[in-house]
């Protein structure tokens, strides 16, 4: 079974250009009025709207710390922090927030996975 996830937007200029540059996404499909993009095994879409929702977390999964500290790094603008451990949810972590106010996560799991 596959899935997207579609959120509303009043900016899909920016908001691919933030994806895309930013976040590594790879545009997938477009639609009249709707970019979908493609990272891994995520599909997440974001369609032209009067009012942006930005409700929900997106989050990037990568393999290892230095991946993290690396995007970090290209990220800091945008960032809420310094990425840290969680050690409830055995990750490693930080939050930043994308054009429309929408929030992300940039995360590593610090044990074992079932592979997808």
């Amino acid at each position: 079974m596959s899935g997207i996830v579609f959120f509303g937007t009043t900016d899909r200029a920016r908001i691919v250009e933030f994806y895309t540059e930013r976040l590594d996404f790879s545009v997938w499909l477009e639609q009249p009025g709707c970019t979908i993009f493609e990272y891994d095994n995520l599909l997440v879409g974001f369609c032209e709207r009067e009012a942006s929702e930005t409700e929900g977390l997106l989050t990037v999964v990568l393999d290892d710390r230095e991946t993290v500290d690396a995007w970090h790094d290209r990220l800091d603008d945008v960032a809420e922090g310094p990425p840290t451990e969680n050690e409830e949810y055995r990750i490693y972590n930080f939050f930043g927030t994308d054009p429309d106010g929408r929030s992300f996560e940039v995360q590593t799991f610090l044990h074992e996975t079932p592979s997808i």
